[in-house]
C-alpha cells in the first residue's frame, strides 16, 4: 500500500512539473511571436523627427524706423561683399508678394521732427511722399529734405517704390545735408500698381 501511495504522489508530482513546463513554454511562444512582430514590423514607439527648421523675421517695432537692426547679420557680410543683393524676404517680415498696406502697416506713421512752417507737409510732390524722417530741412539749394532715417513712397516709370534708407551708425550732430557723406543701409521695395503687391525687394549699402 505505502509503495503504490508514493508511486501515485510521484506521478501526481511529474504531471504537475509537466503542466507547470507546458504553461512555461506556451509564454515563451507568446513573448517569442510578439518580439518577432515587434523586429519584423518595427511596431513601437517611432524614432521622433526633428521639428523642420522655421525662419523668423528679426524683430522690430512699427513705431520706430528701419534700421541695420532689420538686417541679419550674413546679409550684411554679403553686402559687404557685393555691395547690394535681391532677396525674397525682407526686412519687417515682409516677402515679395505681400501687399502695399501690409508694409505701410509696419513702418512708422509720421516723421518726428518736422519743419518749423506749419505749411510744409510729407508730400514733396505728385510723385514722392514722406513716410517718415528724422528730420524734414531745407537744404542749401532751397529744396526740402528728409534727413535719414527716412521712408519714401515714390511713383517712378509706372512701378511704386518703397525706399528706406538709415545710417550704420549715428550721425555727428548737426548732420543734415552733408548726410550723403556717412555710410547707410538701404531697402527697395518695388511695388506692381495693378496688384498692388510687392513685386521684388533689395537690400543694399551706400558708402
Amino acid at each position: 500500500m505505502a509503495q503504490r501511495r508514493r508511486q501515485a504522489m510521484l506521478e501526481r508530482r511529474r504531471q504537475r512539473q509537466i503542466t507547470l513546463l507546458c504553461i512555461l513554454g506556451g509564454i515563451a511562444a507568446v513573448l517569442l511571436s510578439v518580439t518577432l512582430c515587434l523586429f519584423i514590423f518595427d511596431v513601437g514607439p517611432g524614432e521622433q523627427k526633428a521639428a523642420a527648421p522655421t525662419t523668423t523675421a528679426l524683430p522690430y517695432s512699427a513705431d520706430s524706423p528701419f534700421t541695420v537692426a532689420d538686417l541679419t547679420p550674413s546679409q550684411l557680410v554679403e553686402l559687404r561683399q557685393k555691395g547690394r543683393m535681391r532677396v525674397s524676404d525682407g526686412p519687417r517680415g515682409i516677402s515679395v508678394g505681400d501687399s502695399l498696406d501690409t508694409l505701410l502697416s509696419r513702418l512708422p506713421s509720421g516723421f518726428t521732427k518736422s519743419a518749423a512752417d506749419p505749411d510744409v507737409t510729407g508730400q514733396q510732390s505728385m510723385e514722392e511722399i514722406i513716410l517718415y524722417c528724422d528730420e524734414y530741412f531745407e537744404n542749401q539749394n532751397g529744396k526740402m529734405t528728409a534727413l535719414p532715417p527716412r521712408g519714401l513712397l515714390t511713383v517712378d516709370t509706372g512701378s511704386i517704390i518703397v525706399t528706406l534708407l538709415a545710417p550704420i551708425s549715428a550721425y555727428p550732430p548737426g548732420t543734415q545735408d552733408n548726410y550723403h557723406d556717412f555710410e547707410h543701409v538701404y531697402c527697395v521695395f518695388t511695388i506692381n500698381p495693378d496688384t498692388k503687391t510687392v513685386s521684388t525687394i533689395e537690400l543694399g549699402i551706400d558708402h
